[in-house]
């Protein structure tokens, strides 16, 4: 079983309609006014939390676009309401509409078409600005909208070097501007399961990049390369006509082009609308904190757990930490606590696992709260589908990155795999504007049924507590430490793939059969933790893993050279499946990378 390569983007509020979102020097002015109404009240003010208090003491600055855009404690609290709304929400919840589709030809309609019609609008800039730059340098006019302004956060995102170079290879960006975004390189990197043993290997998210720094890179290349920004500039509404698509700005704006692509996130409102608003299926709840004041700090941890299920608020939680080394400083780390959640049964809110992280982290790392100068706070919620990735439900709008659910499930945001998938994509989506190939079905070839991130879900279910299920409270351990040990004596080649959340055939049977060779006394547990059905239905998905790695591996190289005399369509189109056995199979990852 796989740990969850995590990608490590700490939450901003998420994407939604209208207005811009700041974040404030924490939330000392509202604080000090509810103070005053409940003191004119004549109630008692309740004590603010621990958390509060921390997050109060920290300038926040102004928020930026995408994940990890927000530090304080207001931002907070609007994203612990929206992870209520997410677990109270019903079935019927009317989802407001933001994509019309309109029969006809723009030109023939009463908006006309404009002074300017782009090939491509790309909706959010923050991971959004590296599809428009590989778009662009491909020769496609290309705009951003960005509610904010387009930068980086302050937090490091934690990637391996060979997930840094397929950025490189697609050419929109040097080797040398490689070397200056990384902020800090360390090993080795850590996995451990509660006293069971650890595991320690090399290169795996080794690497401290400077998103603002990477952003603001992208950012100069894409303007130079003739592409146009519009900042600060949120969307409201899409008509799709035959031709060309019509987006709708909140502050009355409008701008044509023949294809959307929307990159906002887990929060997209498109997305909510093609979803109509379903509750997720798994919620991966991230809290953490950048700190100064760690001796100890020259490796990493990738996945470790340091005790079994705790209580968090009303809720059973297994806890991973991750923890790396920050390039602001040598005594200077970055600390994450995490937990799966099945969102049917609700969870602990974020304020209430960052009381439980004050609590364990200092024991983890092996310092004193109060020796600590914390620099940041951060936060997050990611909610993963088992229908993922999310096919295009219109024609000339398609999701890419988070948005589209590409991301592993037991990951925390999608940098690694977007640039695991960035070339793919640019090259699909120049093709599909180049040939017009803009009809919901084509571009549902660029986000295809992927058997490896499928078979991948039952891992967050497996690494989730469930109310009700009679297990050991140390069972999740005991899982995670039985597969890491099977892939360590395995070798690399199973246990590389598996740390960077790249799922193939070959290794996950070796590993499954080893794991119940060796221990086969845990596969009751197994089965009361994820449950038939869901064992049932991740079973189909190993079979087409096993046959999309077949077709890949013996059918690709028969169809090849035919596939490159096809009339334009067919050829795009058959392009679109090779692709699809390849990624799909995980076939993609090279090894000794």
């Amino acid at each position: 079983m796989p740990p969850p390569v995590l990608r490590l983007f700490a939450a901003a509020p998420p994407r939604a309609l209208g207005g811009r979102a700041r974040a404030h020097r924490g939330d000392g002015g509202f604080a000090r006014l509810r103070l005053r109404v409940r003191a004119a009240a004549g109630e008692a003010a309740p004590a603010p939390s621990r958390t509060q208090m921390i997050m109060d003491k920290i300038s926040a600055g102004e928020g930026v676009g995408g994940a990890g855009g927000a530090y304080s404690y207001s931002a907070l609290k609007r994203l612990d309401q929206i992870w209520s709304s997410i677990c109270e929400a019903q079935a019927d919840s009317k989802v407001p509409e933001v994509v019309t589709r309109v029969e006809g030809l723009l030109a023939d309609s009463d908006l006309g078409s404009g002074s300017e019609i782009f090939d491509v609008i790309v909706c959010g800039g923050t991971l959004g600005i590296f599809v428009a730059t590989a778009l662009s340098s491909k020769g496609l006019r290309i705009g951003i909208i960005e509610r904010n302004i387009i930068k980086g956060r302050e937090q490091e995102w934690n990637i391996s070097r060979k997930e840094l170079m397929e950025i490189v290879e697609i050419g929109i960006l040097s080797e040398a501007e490689l070397e200056q975004i990384i902020s800090s390189d360390f090993n080795p990197n850590r996995c451990g399961f509660e006293d069971k043993g650890e595991i320690w290997v090399e290169n795996i998210l080794n690497l401290g990049v400077s998103p603002a720094k990477l952003v603001e890179n992208m950012k100069e290349r894409f303007i130079s390369s003739g592409g146009a920004i519009f900042e600060e500039k949120s969307l409201s509404s899409i008509y799709v006509y035959d031709d060309l698509a019509v987006l709708k700005l909140s502050d009355g704006d409008s701008l044509s082009c023949r294809l959307v692509v929307d990159a906002m996130g887990n929060f997209s409102p498109i997305v909510r609308q093609i979803r109509s608003g379903r509750k997720p299926d798994g919620m991966c709840l991230v809290v953490g904190a950048c700190a100064h004041g760690f001796e100890k700090n020259t490796t990493s941890d990738i996945i470790f757990s340091s005790s079994s299920v705790k209580r968090a608020g009303n809720s059973g939680v297994q806890l991973f930490w991750e923890a790396f080394p920050a390039g602001s400083g040598p005594n200077d780390r970055t600390t994450y606590m995490f937990t799966y959640v099945d969102p049917t049964f609700g969870g602990p809110k974020l304020e209430e696992l960052l009381e439980v992280f004050w609590d364990l982290m200092p024991a983890y790392q092996d310092v004193l709260l109060q020796n600590l100068d914390i620099r940041r706070v951060i936060f997050g919620i990611f909610p993963t589908y088992r229908d993922s990735p999310l096919p295009a439900a219109f024609d000339r709008i398609l999701q890419v990155g988070d948005a589209s659910g590409i991301q592993s499930p037991v990951s925390f945001g999608g940098f690694g795999s977007l640039t695991r998938h960035l070339g793919r994509l640019s090259s699909g989506i120049c093709e599909a504007v180049e040939g017009d190939f803009l009809d919901a079905h084509s571009l549902q070839l660029l986000n295809p049924y992927m058997p490896n991130l499928s078979a991948s879900w039952l891992f967050q279910r497996a690494m989730s507590v469930r109310p009700h299920v009679n297990v050991s409270p140390t069972f999740i351990n005991e899982l995670l430490f039985a597969n890491f040990q099977s892939m360590q004596k395995l070798g690399d080649s199973v246990l590389r793939p598996f740390l960077q959340d790249v799922i193939q055939f070959g290794p996950l049977v070796k590993t499954l059969g080893l794991v119940m060779i060796t221990r086969p006394q845990i596969l009751p547990s197994i089965f009361k933790q994820v449950g038939l059905g869901v064992i049932l239905e991740w079973s189909g998905h190993f079979m087409m893993l096993g046959y999309y790695t077949f077709l890949s591996t013996y059918i690709d190289p028969i169809l090849r050279s035919w596939v490159e005399s096809l009339p334009p369509r067919d050829k795009y189109q058959w392009k679109r499946y090779l692709e699809a056995w390849r990624y799909g199979a995980g076939l993609d990852y090279r090894q000794g990378e």
